[in-house]
C-alpha cells in the first residue's frame, strides 16, 4: 500500500494549441568556478500555472549493434537512423531530468547519472539546476520514476551524502519492492546484480527521507503518478495538469523517439518485460495524441518535449520550438 494518499486524477482537458511560455539562456556557472559554462542549455515552458524546466545531465555514445532493438533487424534499425539523417554506426543516448515548480515548491523528477570522476559527458545535472538559479538545497522533493542507475545515481555525492539535503525522496512502491529485496536479487540474472547493488547502496539508511507512491497518487497539486510498468517492474510516468493544459512525462517508456516513438512495437534491450513495455508505450503515446497533450521523454535529447501525432503504424514527435 502506498505511503501517499491516493487522489483522483485532475479531469480538466488539455487544450489543443495551448499557449506555452518559452525562454532560453546560456552561461550557467560551472560548479566550483566563477567561469560561465556555456555548454549548459536552459529551456522553460509552462503547463498552466506549473513551470517546467528540462534539466540536461549529458549524453553517452556507444556503437550501434545488432540486439539494441531486440525484435527488429539491424538493417531496419539502420534504416531508421538514416531516415532521421543520423549516422547509422553509433547511438547517442541523452539524459534529461525535469524540474517542476508547483505552488512555490521545486520537484525534481529523476537525478541523472550522478557525480563522475575526471572528464565525463554526463553528471551535469547540478550545473543544469544552477543555470536556472536552483541550488540542490532548494529542491523540496525528488520524484524517482524507476531505479535504473541513470535515474537514481544523482541522489548521492561521491562521499555518499545526499545531494539534495532538504528533499524528501518519493519512489515507486513496485521498484522498492523489487530492487531492495534480497530474495529478488538472489533470483535475478547475473547481469542485473549490479543494479540491485547500486539501488541498495543508494537507498540504505534514512537520510534520503524515502517514501513510496503508487499509480494514481497525487505527488503535488496537479502532478499525478501513472503506472507505466514494463521497462522495469514498477516504472512510472506522470501526468501534469493545470489551467486546462496537460503534460505526460513518460520517463523511459519510449527510448530514442526516432526509433521507439516512430516504431512503438519495437523493444529496446533495456526493457525488462518487453511485452508489457510495448503495451505501456502504445497506451501512453495514444493518450498523448488523442488528448493533444505535451509529452516528454527522459532519453529524447534537449529540449525533450513536444507533441505526438499518429503517423502510419506509429507516431511522430513534433518538438516544442526554441523561441526565436
Amino acid at each position: 500500500m502506498s505511503d501517499l494518499t491516493r487522489r483522483a486524477m485532475l479531469a480538466a482537458p488539455a487544450f489543443a494549441g495551448a499557449a506555452v511560455a518559452l525562454t532560453t539562456a546560456r552561461g550557467a556557472r560551472a560548479q566550483g568556478t566563477d567561469a560561465p559554462d556555456a555548454s549548459i542549455p536552459v529551456f522553460r515552458y509552462r503547463v498552466g500555472d506549473i513551470e517546467v524546466f528540462p534539466v540536461y545531465d549529458g549524453l553517452r555514445s556507444f556503437p550501434l549493434q545488432d540486439g539494441f532493438v531486440t525484435n527488429a533487424s539491424l538493417a531496419d534499425v539502420q534504416a531508421a537512423f538514416e531516415a532521421d539523417m543520423r549516422a547509422a554506426d553509433a547511438i547517442e543516448n541523452p539524459f534529461t531530468a525535469t524540474l517542476l515548480r508547483v505552488g512555490g515548491r521545486n520537484l525534481l523528477v529523476d537525478t541523472g547519472n550522478g557525480p563522475q570522476e575526471g572528464e565525463s559527458p554526463v553528471g551535469r545535472l547540478v550545473a543544469g539546476l544552477a543555470a536556472i538559479g536552483v541550488a540542490p538545497s532548494d529542491i523540496d522533493a525528488v520524484v524517482i520514476s524507476h531505479f535504473h542507475g541513470d535515474h537514481i545515481s544523482g541522489l548521492r555525492g561521491a562521499d555518499g551524502t545526499p545531494i539534495f539535503p532538504n528533499a524528501e525522496t518519493l519512489v515507486p512502491e513496485g521498484e522498492a519492492a523489487y530492487w531492495l529485496d534480497e530474495g529478488e536479487m538472489s533470483r535475478a540474472p547475473e547481469g542485473r546484480r549490479g543494479g540491485f547493488e547500486r539501488a541498495q547502496a543508494i537507498f540504505a539508511g534514512e537520510d534520503l527521507g524515502m517514501r513510496t507512491y503508487a499509480g494514481g497518487d497525487e505527488l503535488a497539486p496537479g502532478v499525478v503518478a501513472v503506472d507505466a510498468h514494463g521497462h522495469s517492474p514498477g516504472h512510472m510516468a506522470f501526468r501534469v495538469q493545470s489551467g486546462g493544459q496537460g503534460l505526460l512525462l513518460i520517463s523511459d517508456a519510449a527510448h530514442l523517439p526516432f526509433l521507439f516513438v516512430a516504431n512503438p512495437d519495437w523493444s529496446v534491450r533495456f526493457d525488462m518485460d518487453p511485452q508489457m513495455a510495448r503495451e505501456t508505450r502504445r497506451r501512453l503515446l495514444d493518450e498523448a495524441a488523442a488528448d493533444r497533450l505535451m509529452i516528454a521523454g527522459y532519453h529524447w535529447g534537449f529540449p525533450n518535449v513536444g507533441h505526438v501525432r499518429q503517423a502510419g503504424t506509429g507516431f511522430e514527435l513534433v518538438r516544442l520550438p526554441w523561441p526565436g
